[in-house]
């Protein structure tokens, strides 16, 4: 069977690399959204089967500087530099029915990243802090990021069910309009698994929080270029996350009020809506989406179950979109995201008891250039939103980022990046949280140097 399999997986391809830490490596790999759309990845004869399995390696050597790697109140510090990576594996099947139905499935395996210990698991004894090389290897545990179903038919287009991405981080992920095509990423990418909590965020929807619920997701077939979609999600839970709690125990994933503070704003009945223009304005290729990205969310049974000073939290109520123009080897691209939504792509807003608001407004804007195997492009990507509960002011943040990549065939990919941030907030200390004074270190900034190698199969 073993022999089988990677004879299938030799002749007939490999997987796709679904939106890993670059959104980039779908340049190269143009199966990333298998299944995704009216055909499947593969086209087997009616009565067939295709197995699929692939993987892919990335190694990370970055040189870093931000503000917190040196503490303003110990000697604490960070060294400049290191190295570090992934390991991802894909398997799948894309079946076709005699009347011309397609169906399958397509799963995510990855690692934890180095220094990130699975749930529950310490990555040295009595610790939670990284350990020696065996111990923080033995904590890098398998885990599920993607795993569904899907059926269809070109005319009338496909459902994906299970652990698996909505029409908007489909429709963001693969095309260019947020900046990620040119190397690792943005805030997406490799740099913060360097920099970690200090990384700025990134609010677009081609992330874990968007694809990792499990749900219904369905796509239209392609109508005179245009492509629609919607999807629904009860919870957050992924597919190994219903329990059987009863209510007041708290923590299922069926919870709709809650008297157990670390079920509230948590999402709820998730469902986006969006569409996808595709096509040419005389010789300018155009790529375009808007979509809507909205929930409930796991009310509190009182006010004393809220976090302090904050009164009420509300649902997502997000819209999002992208534009790319492409001539010849030049792109220009953006993406847009505003509403009631507060930091990473998917995280509630409260509401505070002392009045402050922002809801939040996000864009990137940037160019591209694609010659044979090389992309190049640069971008300006700013965040304003409520930012912590804590401060005084709202927060905002600004960055930069510049990058390219090399494809020596396929399978083989080299990236370079350089990427710069700033965040700043009154009455947060950014720098050294709780042990510092609040109106200190109110601004962090990060510079960032990444070279990266990708190995897919």
């Amino acid at each position: 069977m073993r022999n089988y399999l990677m004879a299938s997986a030799a002749v007939l391809g490999l997987m796709a690399a679904s939106h890993a830490q670059a959104a980039s490596f779908a340049q190269s790999d143009p199966s990333k959204n298998s299944s995704a759309f009216p055909t499947s990845q593969n086209n087997p004869d009616p009565g067939k089967i295709i197995v699929r399995m692939g993987g892919l390696v990335a190694v990370d050597i970055g040189g870093m500087g931000n503000s917190s790697d040196k503490s303003a109140v110990s000697s604490a510090k960070l060294q400049p530099y290191g190295i570090g990576g992934y390991f991802r594996l894909y398997f799948g099947v894309d079946g076709k029915l005699t009347n011309g139905m397609i169906y399958g499935a397509s799963s995510e395996m990855r690692t934890n990243f180095a220094g990130g210990a699975a749930g529950g698991y310490s990555l040295a004894s009595g610790s939670a802090g990284v350990g020696n090389g065996s111990a923080n290897s033995t904590a890098s545990l398998w885990y599920t990021r993607r795993a569904y179903t899907y059926i269809g038919a070109d005319s009338w287009g496909v459902f994906r069910i299970g652990q698996t991405d909505g029409p908007l981080s489909l429709f963001t992920g693969s095309g260019i309009t947020s900046g990620e095509a040119y190397d690792t990423g943005q805030w997406d990418g490799d740099i913060c698994d360097f920099i970690g909590s200090n990384c700025l965020s990134w609010v677009f929807p081609d992330v874990g929080n968007e694809y990792d619920p499990a749900k219904v997701t369905y796509m239209s077939p392609k109508i005179n270029g245009f492509t629609f979609g919607v999807d629904f999600a009860p919870s957050s839970a992924a597919l190994s996350g219903v329990d059987g709690n009863d209510a007041i125990s708290g923590g299922s994933a069926r919870q709709s009020t809650s008297s157990v503070g670390s079920d509230v704003q948590r999402p709820r009945n998730e469902f986006e809506v969006a569409a996808r223009w595709q096509g040419n304005v005389g010789p300018v290729a155009v790529d375009s989406f808007l979509g809507y990205w909205g929930s409930g969310i796991v009310d509190p049974t009182s006010a004393a179950v809220l976090p302090g000073g904050v009164t009420k939290v509300n649902g997502l109520s997000i819209i999002d979109g992208g534009l790319s123009l492409t001539l010849n080897q030049w792109s220009i691209f953006g993406g847009i995201n505003g509403g009631k939504t507060n930091g990473q792509a998917g995280t509630p807003q409260v509401v505070l008891s002392s009045g402050r608001k922002k809801d939040q407004l996000a864009y990137i804007v940037g160019g591209q250039w694609s010659q044979g195997p090389y992309t190049a492009g640069a971008s300006f990507y700013s965040v304003d939103n409520q930012g912590s509960n804590s401060g005084t002011g709202n927060r905002e943040q600004r960055a930069f980022d510049v990058g390219g990549q090399y494809t020596v065939v396929t399978g083989l990919d080299f990236f370079l990046e350089y990427i710069y941030g700033m965040q700043h907030q009154n009455g947060v200390n950014l720098v050294d949280g709780g042990a510092g004074l609040a109106t200190a270190n109110n601004k962090e900034t990060t510079n960032a140097v990444l070279a990266t190698i990708l190995v897919r199969w």
